[in-house]
This record gives structure tokens, C-alpha cells and sequence, in this order.
């Protein structure tokens, strides 16, 4: 150590050198502009006696056999490769070259799992001797063992935790040590979640982070957890007293306490304690006399506690870092210090594809909250995993609510995958409580979390982990009671989705059971909410993974990619849009499908505000997600660069602590009516405002058509009634796009929608063929040099036609192949002179919605062929798609329409009058020829078969009347042949187990005391399984319901029939197929006599 005397004296030479020579110049060094780094460097590497960095140059040594511990690589003389540690061995690039494209995720430039071993040798001081001394390795990935000097020291384990490996005491002087770093899946979770796997955060080995020697004197102090209470100014503090004498030692602890923002010292208390041998246990209570500043999302006042132990001259200084933050729940909002907060959340899967780690530094994860904050946002939820002390640092800084996971295993990780082999996962881990080596592993764990970060206000938050459907809740129940106890510190919850259970303190799911979906858009305007469903909630439920709309990516980001993560798959994608002719467009598609996009999340994000019961909502994401067959759903890349979809000032119109709100149930509108809107602002604010709410309609040039205001309270944490209005829209004459503006005066919240204006047009008087398949009348007209306006929404074949969708496929439609829907929008030529009476973006916005069904064509043989409304294929198929486009055929003139214009809409009339106008005008004369008979391949019209099933059943893809072909009355093994299949897709076939079929004169029924039916179904799709329980001979049936591992309660059926509604998710049928079981518990047996699949 400098003594701090030499280094006051090194201070004062350099400084007055410094002033009497102020143009002399040392070789390299300039004295003005590099005196304060320098004592910085000196004061930083010497004067803090108690720690030694390691950073540097180690070397390391792969042990792909795991042989290193039988020759002893803990010794010197083997040779080993030079690395820097913090770092990785991908970094360093070692391990084995990669060639080829990894499926769905960025690729690895060098791959290397297993054991590695890192050596080094350092030096302990003098002053050092007789101290207690601990390895302190900030993160590590999975298992360090530790040998000093050749002498085994121990093992450490942790995903998301340091590792401590208390080394004793050691001699002044030089020693080595060796870490073996196993990367290797020690605890089998499986390698699909964030913690380990490499859909986004790779399996690296290294060591990330601090990595240091920390010393402490014979007393000391570890373990420090600080209680804070927001309604009496009171701190509680406990710690450990750690005596490694063989005696009891005397000693003094002084406690201080300051405001880190003002360095203002509040507290201060000082008092004699005796160390007993070995460790003990001390509490201590501070009562702060003046005031406190609280923390929480909007004011994150921090405090700084300094506990210092001090015996015989050697003394040891603690700070611990905390804020006076109070979270509890009532029956719908998570309260912070008694306020009702409105978590606007974002969800964190570990993107850092120039590393493949998580960053441990603080000012990156600043930089990465503060972007969370310009959004309007204020939680982050770490998708199974904990991310390091930084983010945590950095979230109390910013003020960001923190949800910790640690693991995600769900029911698909245990099937083996053999014609999907990139999802079957590794170990094919068994649920938790059924797991013996997770069991161990997780509550382990989550206890060295609250350990390692429990004094961070900003961890609110703690769930095990994600959608664990296959887990036995009641063990995981346990786990969370005892973490309780331990630490009521902030709210718990067993897992996102599946199951709420009495523990929870709150539930993060898309679907609460017996009840219903979350999220979502219902109905053909802003008029809507979901508090229906909120409100049967006994406890604040925080809507999950909202969102996942991809946006087509511009191709440019792959050059992005310069670290240990190349894009090659992305490249192979971008050769797929080469071969079709779109590659070009990518910008186009980009833009548009961006921009459905952010229409799409203000819809659901409102929709939610206007929910008073709503505790808030999780976006999955913000970026993109690289994984799971690249899900790029971000208005933020990976690297957390805009994209250029939507600014920061934009996004908080509708994601703020104050929201303006409008109510009006639907977008399109007709001259002849009068807008209806009502009012209202969403305020989780700290502070009522009293200040006018105005509006304002304007149409697209910023033109004033009326206005108004009113001023009432706006209350905070709930959601305010404020004005209603009444429009006449009669004179208006022109079909127009219009703004409804709520500005909340003096403030900046301010909020915008658009709603469009038809006239009641008369469809123009023409000679213009009008059809709805292209058939000899069609092939006529055009031969006669005639135009014809063909109405192809029901025309085209699966190879070469594509149906049209409002909204974006979910996700990604290589991890989720089943979707039929696989388009990201449309790019629209909004120039085009066909939509001069039908004013449209660029993007299907609002008004397409109501006639956004029908069929687009692939066109990929046609590259000069330019559509006037292009749909943007999926980034992974890339065809070159059109629905409306225009072409020469023969001696005539042919328009298609892919949209439906026949509907009883407003918008079909608009856009039918708007494509018969521009045909009638000279300007309608396209110049790309195609031939009859490539359009009759186009363009083959296939009948739809007609069904009768109940209204509500229409769209079934699987509908069956159980043994209704059955002819006698009595029993009979269950046979397929019996059952009459009502619908069925050509995918789902189904089996049923079950006692028997019976038949009596009241009808028919699957009948047994434990049956299962099994449907295959398109991978990866969404939907509700409906089952038909009857009890005509009043047996009082009642039973137990498991769908896909998630179990519900058939009541007592007491002689009526009853329709289950059962949610089926995409995760469930991703294997191909789902598994309905019942179990009787009254009754004699349970009777099924129809069931339905209806996909959404």
C-alpha cells in the first residue's frame, strides 16, 4: 500500500511542477491533462488494501476429456494459451471454428463446452498476513473449482450469482492458483432458457466481472441486509460478526448513514460489541430522527449505509447501497410505498451479440434503463435468468422495477424432436418437484439471489422461473412460502402463466384459468377493456409477453454482427428474398410492417389502461430476439439501436405514468353519422392534477374541424372519467383521414388517433367487367380489349396463393411452423393513383382491418411485376406477394383485388369506388403482360365444403359428435368409425382411451372413470379446445380436467350438460399435438358427447 502521506506529496510536486512549467512537456505524459487519472489509477489500485484484482493475462487450458484433475493441471508445467480475463474463451477465440449456419439463432464463431482451466500466479502482501482472504468471481457459467498452490480448495456453483471460494489465510509472498471453469450442463434445466442455453446468451467459459482477492481482519463484518421502513423512517440492519480467533474479541461498529444525491450525512451511532469465536448473528435498528426521501420509479432517492468494524487497530468499512422502498399488493395493483403503480414492462432475454454475456458494467446498463425510461417504462423482467449486480446498480439509479427468474422448463423440453431435432432439448428435463438434480440446483439458487441482491430496491420482483407447466407446483409452493419468511422484501410468484397458486403475491400470465386471455384487441375500435377478467383476480396480474410482432429486418444489420456471433443465418434468409426479387425492398417492408407494428402495441397497451383491475403488462420485446428461429419483434434491434419504427416521444403518447385515453368502438365512419367518444386518462402518477383536458379533430393537413376541453380532477392511480363528445361529421365531403388530439394542459402527455371518413358514394356507371373468378366471362372480356375488376378473395390454391391477414404472425414462424397465417402486413403504394378516392398509408393501418380477408398471390416469376398493395412475406419463406396489382392480358386490362369487396362495409364500398374510378380514367393502363394461362393457374377456384355445427363452431378445425354413429342403444369399445367427424383438418387426427362408447335415448357419449384424448394438431398454433360434459341420467358427475399438464375442476354437473372451455397455447401444440385427461371423482364415470378445436 502507498502511504497516504507519499501519495499527498506526489500530489503537491506534480501539481506545482505543473504550474511553474506550464508549456513543459514529459515524453508521453502530459502533467495538466493526466494528473487526476493518475492519482485516480495509483489511489484505486494500492490505497483499497482489502482487495486485489486479478484482471489481466491468465492462461488456460481446454480439458475437452475432463482429464485435468487426474493430471493435475492445477500444477505448473503444462502448457497453456494466453487470455484476458474478464473474458471468454470466444473471445479469445479458442475452441472449435464453427462453419455453417446454426438453426434459428446467430452461430457461434468458435464453440467450445467443457471443463478449462485458468492459471496465474500472484503475490499477497505483508500486510496481508494472518487476514482471511476470499476469491471473489463476479459470474461464472456454471462450476468453478479452485486449487491454490496445488491444494484443492472447493467448489462453487451459480448461473446468476458470484461464486465465493474462502481461501483461508496465505503467506506474504508469490503463489498460483488454477480455476477449472465447467461450462457443462451440471444440473439438468435443460438448454432452452436464458440462464443456459444459446438462443441468445451463448454457453461461454471464462470468467465475467470482478474477479479479486478480498481480505478481512480477524473481527469482521459479512452478509449485511438492510430492512427499510417507509412509515416510520426506521431502518432494521443485520449482519454477520465474524470472529477467526480462538478467543472473544472486543470491538467498536459504527454505523453512518448519507444521501448519495447530496452526500448529506443523516445518521450516525457508534457502539462496543464482543465478537464471540466463530460467526454470529446482529441486528441493530436505526431510528432516523429528520425525514427520508423514498425510492421508487419516479423519485429513485438512494441512501449509502457504512458499517465499520474496528478492533486493535485493524478495522474493516462496509457501504451498502439501498433505498427506503416499501412494496406490498392490494386486490389489483402492486403498491410501491402505498402507491398504486402501473408496471409498464419490457421483457430481457440476454441480447449482447457482440459478446454472448451479459455486461457487468454499470454504465451499460444505464445506458440500456435509460432507453427503458424514454419509452415510458418503468420494469424490466429477466426472462429465466438474474442478471449480474450492474443491472441492478443501474435500475436503482434510474428507477426500474426488477422481476429475477431463474430457469424455464415447460412440457416440450422433455419430448425428443426427431423431425424438428432444434427443439428437442438437451437432457430432456423432467418439471421441478419430478427433477431430482434441478430440485437441488433451483431453490439453492434462488436463495444465493436474495442473498447477493435482496438490499437493491429496485428488486421487486422474484419467480422462479418460466411457464413451468410441467413442474408439480405444490414443492415450487414451498420453496416460495420459505423465501417469504426469509425475506419479505419484495413479492413473489412461482411462475409466469400456467398456475396461480396461494403463495403468489402476484401472477404474470397471458390467460388467468377458468377465466380468460390477458391481452388482446377485442372489437373494431378503442372501445373496449378487459376488466371482465382482471376483476376476478384476487391478486395484481401483470399481462405476459404482450406483443411479439415481427418486423421484416433491413438487411445491412447483419454487417452488425463483428463479435463471437456471426448472422449467417440471417444471410441464408437474405439470399431467399435475392432468389425472389425482393431483396431491395427490404426498407419498404421494414417500414410498413414496423409501423403495423406500433399501431398494433398502442391498441393493446390502451386496451389494457383502460382495464382499472390491470396491474400492468410485459412486452416481449422491445428488441429483437435472435433465437427460436429469429423472432425480430423489436422497434430496437439486438444491440438496442432504434430501427427507425418509432421514436421515444411517440411511444410514451400511450406508455407513461399519465396516459389521455379515447373510447369510441370503431375507426371508419360515415358522413351521415355522429363520432361518439368518451374521455379519460389513466393517471399512476404520484400527484392528482387539476388542469383542462383538451381535444381536438383535425384532418391530415393540421386543419381545425372542432375542439374542446374541460377541466376535472385527475386522480392518482386510477383511471379518470373526463369528457364525452359528439361530432356531427355531415359536412364533411371528401373521404378523409382525421386526428382526434387529448392534450392534458401544461403538461407533456398528450395522446393521438386516427379514425377515416367515407361520403356515401354511388358506384360509378361503367362498361367495367365486374367478377369473382377468373372464368370464360373473364377470359372473354379481356380478349375483346375490355377492363375487368376481378374480386379474387376466394380464388387461388395453397402453392401458389397465400390468406390474408390484419395482423403479423405471431412470433416466428419457423419455431411456430403451423401458423397459416405468414405474412407481416402489406407494403402499400399509397401514390398509386387507384386509392385517389380511398385515402391509405403506406401500411395497412386501422381501416384495412375490416376487409383484410381474402388472398394474396405469389408472384415470384414475375420480377418486373410491381404490385399497388404488396403483403410482406414472412422473412423466412421471402415469396414476392401481391393483392392487388394490376396487368395487360390480351387485348384487355385486368385489376385484381385480393380483398373482399363485397362485404357490408364502408371500406370495401370506399376502396371498390376508389379501384372503379382510377380504371375509368386514362392513367388506368398497365404495361406488364401476362398470359391466360398463367392466370388460370393463378386465379383456380376450389369450392368450400359446407358444414352444419353450431354457430360459434364455424371455424373448428377439429369438430367431433362422439358416437353418433353409433346404431344400437348399449355400450361399445371406442372405434373412430363410430364417432361422426362434423370438421376436421387433414392435420388432426385424434385417439381417444376411455371405457366405452355408450348409446341411449338420449344420445351419445365417450364414457370412463379415467379417459385421454389426443389430438395432433399444426405445430405452434393458439386456439380453445371445447368439450361437451353431460350428466342426462343424474349421476351428479364431477371430475378433474388436465390439459397439457395444467389441471381444472369439472363441478358437479348435477344432471345438465356443460361446455369447458379450455385455452390451449401455442407451446402446447408445438410438439404436434395436445393431451386432454379426466379423472372421476364422482358420479361413476365422466361422459363426453362432442368436442371442438377451434384455432385463433
Amino acid at each position: 500500500m502507498i502511504n497516504k502521506y507519499l501519495l499527498s506529496s506526489l500530489v503537491c510536486i506534480l501539481f506545482y511542477t505543473a504550474q511553474a512549467h506550464p508549456s513543459s512537456k514529459l515524453p508521453q505524459y502530459n502533467i495538466i491533462n493526466d494528473l487526476s487519472s493518475l492519482i485516480k489509477n495509483i489511489a484505486n489500485k494500492d490505497i483499497q488494501d482489502d482487495i486485489l484484482s486479478l484482471t489481466g493475462q491468465w492462461g488456460v487450458k481446454l480439458d475437452p476429456d475432463s482429464i485435468g484433475e487426474k493430471h493435475n493441471y492445477f500444477n505448473s508445467g503444462h502448457t497453456t494459451m494466453p487470455i484476458q480475463l474478464p473474458g471468454t474463451l470466444d473471445e479469445a477465440g479458442y475452441g472449435t471454428r464453427t462453419v455453417g449456419s446454426d438453426y434459428g439463432i446467430l452461430t457461434r464463431r468458435h464453440k467450445y463446452i467443457g471443463p478449462a482451466w485458468y492459471t496465474r500466479e500472484f503475490v499477497i502482501p505483508h500486510n496481508w498476513q494472518g487476514k482471511e482472504i476470499t476469491l471473489y468471481l463476479e459470474r461464472v457459467l456454471w462450476e468453478s473449482k479452485v486449487w491454490i498452490d496445488g491444494r484443492f480448495i472447493d467448489t462453487q456453483e451459480g448461473l446468476g450469482t458470484p461464486h465465493y471460494h474462502r481461501l483461508g489465510t496465505l503467506n506474504p509472498g508469490k503463489h498460483r492458483i488454477a480455476i477449472r471453469i465447467n461450462n457443462d450442463m451440471i444440473y439438468n434445466i435443460g438448454d432452452k432458457g436464458h440462464s443456459y442455453g444459446e438462443y441468445t446468451q451463448i454457453i461461454w467459459n471464462g470468467i465475467l466481472g470482478k474477479i479479486e482477492l478480498q481480505s478481512s481482519p480477524t473481527l469482521s463484518i459479512d452478509r449485511i441486509k438492510v430492512y427499510p421502513h417507509t412509515s416510520d423512517n426506521r431502518l432494521d440492519i443485520s449482519f454477520d460478526i465474524q470472529n477467526h480467533s480462538n478467543k472473544t474479541l472486543k470491538g467498536e461498529v459504527s454505523y453512518t448513514l448519507k444521501e448519495i444525491g447530496s452526500k448529506k450525512k443523516i445518521y450516525a451511532y457508534k457502539k462496543e460489541i464482543k465478537g464471540e469465536k466463530g460467526i454470529q448473528h446482529h441486528r441493530e435498528t436505526l431510528n432516523i430522527r429528520q425525514a427520508v426521501k423514498h425510492w421508487d420509479d419516479l423519485h429513485p432517492n438512494l441512501y449509502r449505509l457504512e458499517i465499520c468494524i474496528t478492533q486493535k487497530g485493524q478495522s474493516q468499512l462496509k457501504t451498502v447501497d439501498f433505498g427506503f422502498r416499501n412494496v406490498t399488493a392490494s386486490r389489483s395493483k402492486i403498491l410501491i410505498n402505498n402507491r398504486p403503480v402501473f408496471m409498464r414492462g419490457n421483457l430481457d432475454c440476454l441480447h449482447f451479440p457482440l459478446t454472448g454475456y451479459p455486461s457487468c458494467d454499470i454504465q451499460e446498463w444505464e445506458r440500456i434503463f435509460r432507453i427503458y425510461k424514454s419509452y415510458g417504462l418503468n420494469h424490466v423482467r429477466f426472462h429465466s435468468w438474474c442478471p449480474p449486480e450492474a443491472a441492478f446498480t443501474a435500475a436503482d439509479r434510474i428507477g426500474i422495477y426488477i422481476q429475477a427468474e431463474v430457469l424455464w422448463i415447460d412440457w416440450w423440453m422433455s419430448v425428443v424432436r426427431k423431425e424438428r431435432p432444434e427443439m428437442t432439448t438437451r437432457g430432456l428435463p423432467k418439471g421441478l418437484g419430478h427433477n431430482p438434480s434441478a430440485d437441488k440446483f433451483v431453490p439453492e439458487e434462488l436463495q444465493r439471489m436474495i442473498e447477493a441482491y435482496g438490499n437493491h430496491p429496485s428488486f421487486t420482483m422474484l419467480c422462479i422461473g418460466n411457464e413451468l407447466g410441467n413442474s408439480n407446483f405444490d414443492i415450487m409452493q414451498q420453496w416460495i412460502k420459505s423465501l417469504q419468511e426469509k425475506d419479505p422484501r419484495r413479492l413473489y410468484a412461482i411462475s409466469t402463466a400456467r398456475k396461480i397458486m396461494p403463495a403468489d403475491q402476484y401472477m404474470v400470465t397471458h390467460n388467468i384459468p377458468q377465466t380468460g386471455g390477458t391481452y388482446g384487441i377485442n372489437g373494431s375500435g378503442t372501445d373496449n377493456d378487459r376488466e371482465s377478467i382482471y376483476s376476478k383476480a384476487t391478486i395484481p396480474v401483470i399481462a405476459h409477453e404482450v406483443g411479439q410482432y415481427p418486423v421484416y429486418p433491413l438487411w445491412n444489420e447483419i454487417d452488425k454482427y463483428t463479435g463471437v456471433l456471426e448472422a449467417r443465418n440471417l444471410e441464408s434468409l437474405r439470399q431467399q428474398a435475392v432468389k425472389n426479387h425482393i431483396e431491395h425492398q427490404d426498407r419498404k417492408f421494414h417500414e410498413a410492417s414496423g409501423a403495423l407494428q406500433t399501431i398494433l402495441y398502442k391498441g393493446l397497451i390502451e386496451n389494457l389502461l383502460r382495464t382499472p383491475s390491470c396491474a400492468g403488462f410485459q412486452m416481449l420485446s422491445m428488441t429483437d430476439y435472435s433465437g427460436q428461429g429469429e423472432a425480430l419483434v423489436g422497434w430496437l434491434d439486438s444491440f438496442w439501436d432504434s430501427k427507425g419504427i418509432i421514436t421515444p416521444e411517440q411511444f410514451r403518447c400511450y406508455s407513461n405514468d399519465i396516459v389521455p385515453l379515447a373510447r369510441f368502438h370503431k375507426y371508419t365512419w360515415q358522413t351521415d353519422e355522429t363520432f361518439k367518444a368518451q374521455i379519460q386518462v389513466a393517471n399512476y402518477s404520484d400527484t392528482t392534477l387539476i388542469t383542462p383536458t383538451i381535444w381536438t379533430l383535425t384532418d391530415e393537413t393540421g386543419k381545425l374541424q372542432q375542439q374542446g376541453s374541460r377541466e376535472v380532477p385527475l386522480s392518482s392511480g386510477k383511471v379518470n372519467q373526463v369528457d364525452s363528445l359528439s361530432i356531427d361529421l355531415s359536412e364533411i365531403t371528401s373521404p378523409g383521414k382525421y386526428y382526434l388530439d387529448v392534450t392534458i394542459s401544461g403538461t407533456p402527455y398528450h395522446n393521438r388517433w386516427s379514425i377515416w371518413v367515407y361520403p356515401p358514394y354511388n358506384m360509378p356507371q361503367t362498361n367495367i367487367i365486374i367478377h369473382d373468378k377468373f372464368d370464360s366471362t373473364v377470359i372473354s372480356a379481356l380478349e375483346q380489349g375490355k377492363k375487368v375488376l376481378l374480386v379474387a378473395d376466394q380464388l387461388g390454391k395453397k402453392d401458389n396463393s397465400t390468406p390474408l391477414y390484419f395482423t403479423p404472425l405471431f412470433w416466428s414462424t419457423s419455431f411456430f411452423p403451423g401458423q397459416s397465417n405468414t405474412t407481416l402486413g402489406a407494403w402499400i403504394d399509397k401514390a398509386h393513383p387507384a386509392f385517389s378516392q380511398f385515402p391509405t398509408d403506406n401500411y395497412t393501418d386501422w381501416q384495412w382491418k375490416e376487409i383484410t380477408q381474402g388472398r394474396s398471390f405469389i408472384i415470384n416469376e414475375h420480377p418486373q411485376l410491381h404490385p399497388i398493395v404488396q403483403p410482406v412475406s414472412d422473412f423466412h419463406i421471402n415469396d414476392k406477394l401481391a393483392s392487388i396489382f394490376e396487368c395487360k392480358v390480351s387485348k384487355g386490362k385486368l385489376l385484381v383485388c385480393g380483398y373482399n369487396l363485397n362485404l357490408d362495409s364502408p371500406v370495401a364500398r370506399q376502396l371498390k369506388y376508389s379501384l372503379l374510378h382510377y380504371m375509368t380514367q386514362s392513367n388506368f393502363n398497365p404495361s406488364y403482360s401476362i398470359e391466360i394461362d398463367t392466370l388460370k393457374k393463378m386465379f383456380a377456384y376450389t369450392p368450400k365444403a359446407m358444414f352444419s355445427v353450431p354457430k360459434g363452431f364455424e371455424n373448428s378445425i377439429l369438430y367431433i359428435s362422439c358416437g353418433k354413429q353409433m346404431k344400437n342403444s348399449g355400450s361399445a369399445p371406442w372405434t373412430a368409425t363410430l364417432d361422426h367427424i362434423e370438421i376436421q383438418d387433414e392435420r388432426c387426427k385424434y385417439k381417444v382411451t376411455c371405457d366405452n362408447i355408450w348409446k341411449d335415448e338420449k344420445g351419445t357419449a365417450w364414457t370412463g372413470k379415467n379417459m385421454t384424448i389426443e389430438i395432433q394438431t399444426p405445430e405452434g398454433i393458439i386456439g380453445d379446445l371445447y368439450v361437451k360434459f353431460e350428466d342426462w341420467n343424474h349421476q351428479n358427475r364431477a371430475g378433474l380436467l388436465s390439459i397439457e399438464g395444467r389441471e381444472s375442476i369439472l363441478e358437479n354437473q348435477k344432471g345438465k350438460e356443460r361446455w369447458v372451455k379450455l385455452f390451449i397455447m401455442r407451446e402446447d401444440t408445438n410438439d404436434g399435438k395436445i393431451v386432454l385427461k379426466t379423472h372421476t371423482k364422482q358420479g361413476g364415470n365422466l361422459m363426453i358427447s362432442q368436442i371442438a378445436f377451434i384455432k385463433q
